[in-house]
């Protein structure tokens, strides 16, 4: 009997989302599988912490036949932190490729070099003398270079202080590349962002020449840019002396240069990068993606699946506005849907509507400390009968008691649940971030003329979100109005079968066979394109 891994027909890498995370990017993950029973599934998940990942918020159908969990973020083995006892000639491969790649002076060159290390490292291991972590930071080499690295971006740093920064820096590539071995054979891999899964996907892509397929909600590069740049976790030199708010601390440099490295090196690896809207598609080419492999594939939604929500809603609107007028948030409690800036806007709303009350709906467990804060500002504003929070709901259910849908953002790709209330005729205000606009005014003339679906507001103003509000629920005839433009709109372009019908081509057709003959294996290769 063949004790050979089963090859299933798509790999997908996931970084901090399906099965653990609730809603946004796992909805989509868990929508995709479902939709595609006769597609075989496995599922890589990088994590941060095992503690995050204690409990499956989705439950994987049939058609997923494996689940490998990576953790970024815990402890290494004891003996991962011991150096290896290799000889200097064993170690000589890999610290030239290391001294190329960080002494490189452009993406071009970096690139090419970084395969290199792998390609060192992967031949240490094969020849029986595998480096570990120890090596990096106690071998006489990696001493001699993190020297020559400090001294060329840090030069006004304490060694030590830059010693620990590139330690911290390293670990989770260190994992995550300590992982790769472990990836399942695939005919395809499919990773939902850049970042460490980007990484590993165009690893696996690499080694086995197979298709390595990108799909972004959000720009992986550009979160992170913005929470490192904002970031109290990472130890910044410049906040021992005034700040005169000159660009950013040494350290957090090195962890958005590691960012958008990883970019580069996901982007570069693949075959083909899809994007949520257009307006993706300039920042991915910004960070380093090629014109000529992007595409736009939108989310998808089955409208039929609200006609209920929608007909008990159009029911209770033809009879005039409720003794409340009910506005709903349905997401993650979590600082990147600022419900900071919701709770502030809803004081300002009831004070003008007193019927007005809003509906927090969704998980509330993924950053605790945030959740109390926002909490607590409910109750300092005497809003405890007015802002309630009514953690995870059948969000079918829930839409036909909502009057508006409300998303107060400050970085989104295409929100399904806006779709998702287009489909029951729940209008939405939301802040004019990622697809929002597209998805409320229309992308095309054909789609425009079909009339607003909602307003739009700016980001972190609870005012404007306020005004927003009060104007949309203005009377049961203009709800009406902009839902029913709503639905149109998720009928006539956001289609679920023909999205699904898009991922189906990518995964079964033959025409990702003539990528492997034409053998694009290697990303230095394709830099060159």
């Amino acid at each position: 009997m063949s004790t050979e891994p089963k090859i299933v027909d798509v790999c997908l890498v996931l970084e901090g989302t399906y099965p653990y995370v609730q809603g946004g990017v796992s909805s989509w993950v868990h929508q995709i599988i479902t939709e595609l029973p006769e597609v075989t599934f496995a599922l890589f998940f990088m994590g941060s912490t095992r503690a995050q990942a204690v409990k499956k918020r989705y439950t994987p159908p049939a058609n997923v036949v494996s689940l490998i969990e990576v953790f970024l973020f815990e402890p290494l083995p004891p003996a991962e932190l011991i150096s290896a006892p290799l000889t200097a000639e064993q170690r000589a491969p890999v610290y030239a490729a290391l001294r190329t790649f960080y002494l490189a002076a452009t993406t071009s060159a970096r690139l090419p070099a970084f395969w290199s290390i792998i390609d060192a490292l992967d031949a240490a291991q094969a020849a029986g003398a595998p480096f570990t972590f120890g090596n990096l930071l106690h071998d006489e080499e990696a001493w001699s270079l993190l020297t020559e690295v400090c001294q060329r971006v840090a030069p006004d740093e304490s060694f030590i202080d830059f010693f620990w920064a590139a330690r911290f820096v390293h670990l989770p590539v260190w994992t995550a590349l300590s992982a790769r071995h472990r990836l399942p054979p695939a005919r395809m891999y499919h990773s939902v962002s850049t970042g460490y899964a980007g990484l590993l996907g165009a690893y696996a892509a690499r080694r086995s020449g197979t298709p390595y397929l990108i799909t972004e909600h959000g720009i992986y590069t550009k979160e992170r840019i913005a929470e490192i740049s904002q970031a109290t976790w990472i130890y910044d030199p410049q906040s021992r002396y005034f700040d005169i708010g000159e660009g950013l601390g040494a350290f957090k440099q090195l962890w958005i240069d590691l960012f958008m490295f990883l970019g580069e090196v996901s982007y570069a690896g693949a075959h083909r990068i899809v994007s949520l809207f257009e307006g993706n598609t300039y920042l991915q080419i910004e960070f380093g993606a090629k014109a000529r492999r992007l595409e736009v594939i939108p989310n998808g939604i089955d409208p039929t699946k609200f006609d209920a929500a929608l007909a008990r809603r159009t029911t209770r609107l033809a009879a005039g506005l409720g003794a409340e007028i009910v506005i709903g948030f349905i997401g993650r409690v979590v600082p990147i849907k600022d419900v900071k800036t919701l709770i502030r806007a809803a004081r300002s709303v009831v004070s003008r509507e007193p019927r007005a009350v809003f509906h927090l709906i969704g998980p509330t467990e993924e950053d605790p400390e945030y959740f109390e804060e926002c909490k607590q500002m409910v109750t300092l504003m005497g809003l405890e009968k007015k802002v309630l929070f009514l953690g995870p709901q059948n969000v079918r259910e829930i839409l036909s008691g909502l009057d508006v849908c409300l998303l107060t953002s400050i970085s989104e790709g295409l929100p399904l649940i806006i779709l998702e209330a287009f489909a029951a005729g729940v209008p939405c205000v939301a802040t004019d971030v990622g697809a929002c606009r597209e998805l409320i005014f229309g992308r095309t003339p054909e789609d425009k003329a079909i009339g607003r679906a909602g307003l739009l507001t700016k980001i972190c103003s609870p005012l404007d979100t306020a005004d927003a509000i009060l104007r949309m629920i203005s009377s049961a005839q203009n709800l009406l109005t902009m839902g029913h433009a709503g639905r149109t709109r998720a009928e006539r372009h956001y289609r679920q079968n023909e999205i699904m019908g898009k991922y189906r081509a990518y995964y079964t057709d033959h025409a990702w066979s003539e990528v492997n003959a034409t053998s694009v294996a290697s990303a230095e290769n394709r830099e060159t394109d």
